[in-house]
């Protein structure tokens, strides 16, 4: 190989590989596409050997591709856990955790994340910190947080988790609304009526999910506003004709007179709330609070999730 190749340069292979869309990838990295596609053709001379191909589909990784990226996520890891190790052992911080949080939680969440004692870690400090889900995986990939309580977080070879909690998006209108006495809704119901929408940067994911379950069942969104917080969805409600979409959590904090809130009965159309952390962290700290926090979620045993159809 000849050339230096950055930290930098590694999570721009890694993020086309686990995007597989230049758009999407560039989006992550935080540059334009002609820059990302010519640092791409740079690292490709370096490497000495083609890592993508475009295909039908989107971008494909080649074989070599799989080799190379196979290595650097663990050179990746290797390099934040190294950082993360040494500002330990210069601020003598080795029980403090750190802990990322999806925007929209509901309080009760941060508060159980909070308030976690351990039994073999009685001095714990920890520090949460809150943000979109995706910039919350970024920040549990890099190692800047240890542990993320994350909503519908994508496939990542690089993290495992456990389900916390399954809840559905929720659709709220005014109460002159034409589905306002619904105790339920489809998605073929909310396609006849204007939306107030996430913007796509609050949740990619799920953001293009919703609009390609419209597009299988041939549905088409009106989307009249994008927005990125709960209260000015809220605010923007003013048409009877209007209807937004919620998580529960951020519903909870618009509550007022005159909006009613519908569960989007929908099975491919919801919202699983995930604690990940990486695969390759043996911190016996993270075990631990894992274990002890999911057995307090089962403890509390939460009042019970809208049942979504199977099949």
């Amino acid at each position: 190989m000849s050339g230096h190749i950055k930290i930098r340069d590694l999570e721009l292979v890694v993020a086309l590989h686990e995007e597989g869309n230049l758009t999407q990838a560039a989006e992550r990295v935080g540059i334009t596409e002609p820059a990302f596609s010519k640092r791409l053709r740079t690292i490709e001379r370096r490497v000495k050997a083609k890592l993508f191909t475009r295909g039908a589909g989107g971008t494909v990784i080649t074989t070599s591709g799989r080799f190379f990226v196979e290595r650097v996520q663990i050179s990746i890891q290797s390099y934040y856990q190294g950082v993360h190790d040494a500002q330990e052992a210069k601020y003598g911080e080795h029980h403090k955790l750190r802990i990322g949080a999806s925007a929209f939680l509901s309080p009760h969440l941060i508060e159980l994340l909070h308030s976690t004692e351990l039994r073999l870690y009685r001095n714990l400090s920890r520090e949460i910190t809150t943000a979109y889900s995706c910039e919350i995986l970024q920040q549990l990939q890099h190692h800047q947080v240890d542990l993320a309580l994350i909503t519908s977080p994508p496939p990542s070879a690089s993290i495992t988790s456990v389900r916390v909690a399954t809840e559905p998006f929720i659709i709220m209108v005014r109460s002159r609304h034409p589905l306002a006495a619904k105790s339920v809704v489809r998605l073929n119901e909310v396609a006849k009526y204007p939306w107030v929408f996430f913007n796509r940067h609050v949740h990619p994911p799920l953001h293009d999910l919703i609009l390609q379950r419209m597009e299988i069942e041939r549905l088409k969104p009106n989307i009249v506003h994008q927005v990125s917080q709960s209260d000015q969805a809220a605010a923007l409600l003013t048409d009877d004709a209007l209807l937004a979409w919620f998580t529960p959590a951020g519903a909870d904090r618009v509550v007022r007179d005159g909006l009613i809130r519908i569960p989007l009965l929908d099975e491919h159309l919801y919202l699983e709330i995930h604690l990940a952390t990486l695969v390759s962290n043996e911190s016996r700290l993270v075990s631990e609070f894992v274990r002890t926090f999911m057995k307090r979620i089962e403890e509390q045993k939460p009042p019970a999730q809208l049942q979504l159809p199977i099949g």
